[in-house]
């Protein structure tokens, strides 16, 4: 990415916070285009940067957020994996017209290219092998996993058919510094909440689950580093390439913060995959990627936590 890159940024929760304060940190002018202005530590992120408040499906609102625009970033889209399944309706009109729309808008704009960050732990649903590579059949579990898919279908059409750049990274878990603890995703931010209030944690299974967890820090480099170029094949997976059970989760984040968590068994849910580790040998052969530890980035995390603010790598 060059300096002075004008980078839009589609998501202002969690992910798009943290993208948009460490690519303008490289010097991108940010512009963020969210359903919803950002609150609390995510508006800090986003200080200072354009903001337009709206829909992405919304054509004129595309239109004013590409204004000067470079690079778009998706960090959008549906419901939570585990919410998805109750309303695949909602989460279908939740996720694929607004980045329906985008594509239009990019299809008549030459060059301008799309970085789409997608999930690699759902497209893939149960894999056959592990670690798994970007070659893997897509197998989804949840609609929140077929709409990714879908996504990723729409974003090949539009760069096969049309000529628009388009980048997918099929990231691991992402956590770390300001993720919501209170939701039904994101097991170390809600580990790491039952651990600051008391509250016990829900253990779904019996914590023999397997996922590969990213520090958000991570995901933000790599968007830097692919940004904008030309050599790198549209998929590409992100993650530690390493897994880790949520019972090895639970035994982390009790080592960091020195507090026992008091766990309360649940039935495991529909829809869950039984492991996912992500082959990162592409992208490693793309830029140079050592990713934080786990232990390392829960103990940011925790930090952050108890600091009520952002705690910088």
């Amino acid at each position: 990415m060059h300096r002075g890159t004008g980078v839009l940024v589609v998501g202002g929760g969690f992910l798009g916070s943290h993208l948009v304060a460490g690519l303008a940190a490289e010097g991108a002018r940010v512009t963020v285009l969210t359903r919803t202005r950002p609150q609390g530590g995510a508006a800090a992120r986003i200080a200072g940067d354009r903001i337009v408040v709206s829909d992405a499906a919304d054509p004129a609102a595309v239109e004013q957020a590409l204004e000067n625009i470079d690079h778009v970033v998706w960090c959008a889209g549906g419901l939570l994996p585990a919410e998805s399944n109750v309303d695949p309706i909602a989460d279908v009109r939740d996720a694929l017209p607004p980045l329906l729309t985008m594509l239009e808008a990019l299809r008549r704009r030459e060059q301008v290219g799309i970085t789409f960050v997608s999930s690699g732990g759902t497209v893939y649903g149960n894999p056959a092998l592990l670690p798994v590579p970007e070659s893997h059949p897509t197998s989804p579990l949840t609609s929140h996993g077929v709409t990714r898919v879908a996504a990723e279908h729409y974003l090949a059409l539009y760069q096969d058919v049309y000529g628009v750049p388009v980048l997918i990274l099929r990231c691991g878990n992402v956590y770390g510094e300001g993720q919501r603890g209170d939701r039904s995703q994101g097991v170390i931010a809600a580990a790491l909440a039952c651990v600051r209030t008391g509250r016990p944690f829900s253990m779904f299974g019996d914590g023999s689950s397997e996922r590969d967890y990213l520090y958000i820090g991570d995901l933000v480099d790599v968007v830097h580093e692919l940004l904008g170029r030309r050599d790198v094949p549209r998929i590409v997976n992100v993650g530690s390439g390493r897994g880790a059970t949520v019972a090895e989760v639970v035994a982390v984040v009790e080592s960091v913060t020195g507090r026992h968590l008091q766990l309360e068994p649940r039935p495991a849910r529909p829809g869950d995959v039984s492991r996912v580790v992500l082959d990162t040998s592409l992208l490693q052969s793309l830029e140079p990627f050592d990713p934080l530890p786990l232990h390392d980035g829960i103990a940011l995390t925790w930090t952050a936590l108890v600091e009520g603010e952002f705690a910088p790598r």
